[in-house]
């Protein structure tokens, strides 16, 4: 009988599956396990489930799991799921930190992260806004350190604010008074996407008024108007790596803790703007 991988999500909003970023997870998983022989099924989670190894151990083994790999987990989480990963085959893509005793494959969110303040303050820009998800979760963390590294190299002032999963004209303009961004670097395209139409609505520009990079680089971006300035992050690779990981251990094969940490690619359009004065 062939082993079963599960994909845990946890505690993610409905937007979070519908995205690039976990559709292509998905693809990827899923045409690695039918090639080791193994079939995979999605188990979404709420935080209140998953920081119970009990209440997790249980609804894997109703959905007759025999290793998991979670997608994206928060910080809050490492110490159940570290439980759970001794008990059969894990690992995480996009852990909270890269700095943990657990198995993962992860982007360069800190160098990614790094490289469009870098490249938004060679344009001129000085007041660079990181915006983030209410609850920081998986790659989050990393933006966070390379935007707070990149700023104080830069002199430049930290401006991180934080967005709900549907974000309105009314809390988008009380973040503009407070941080009075000439930037903005977005959670994801979807979320940079919906910004364009919401600056516009308050009278703002993007480029001229405000710069905007996302995250992902969606089919979509280049068709936004402007053309969307974005990470491209090798996801479908990511995948492969881990399912081959929990492949290898699933036939046996003695692996040790892997980290792989891959390089993601700035592609940049016209969101960003031309030189500043």
């Amino acid at each position: 009988m062939a082993s079963t991988i599960g994909i845990v999500s946890i505690g993610q909003e409905q937007s979070f599956f519908a995205g690039r970023y976990f559709r292509e997870i998905v693809t990827s998983v899923g045409r690695t396990a039918v090639e080791r022989g193994c079939q995979v099924k999605i188990i979404p989670l709420s935080h209140a489930q998953a920081t119970s190894p009990e209440t997790t151990r249980g609804v894997l083994a109703a959905q007759g799991i025999d290793a998991l790999l979670v997608v994206a987990p928060s910080e809050a989480l490492m110490a159940a799921l570290g439980e759970i990963f001794h008990e059969m085959p894990g690992i995480i893509i996009s852990p909270p930190s890269l700095d943990i005793p657990l198995s993962y494959v992860a982007s360069d969110n800190y160098g990614a992260t790094r490289q469009l303040v870098d490249h938004l303050a060679g344009h001129g820009y000085s007041r660079i806004l990181l915006l983030q998800p209410d609850i920081l979760t998986g790659d989050y963390w990393e933006r966070a350190r390379g935007y707070e590294v990149a700023t104080r190299t830069l002199g430049l002032p930290h401006l991180v604010d934080s967005i709900p999963a549907q974000i309105s004209a009314e809390r988008l303009q009380e973040i503009l008074a407070a941080r009075m961004p000439d930037a903005i670097i977005a959670p994801s395209d979807p979320e940079a996407a919906e910004l364009i139409g919401l600056l516009r609505k308050l009278g703002r520009r993007v480029p001229q008024d405000v710069a905007l990079v996302g995250f992902d680089d969606e089919e979509f971006a280049s068709e936004t108007n402007p053309p969307l300035t974005t990470v491209a992050q090798p996801i479908a690779e990511m995948a492969q790596r881990a399912t081959t990981y929990l492949a290898d251990r699933l036939d046996g094969v003695d692996r040790r803790i892997y980290h792989a940490v891959l390089s993601n690619r700035l592609v940049v359009r016209a969101s960003c703007g031309s030189h500043k004065g």
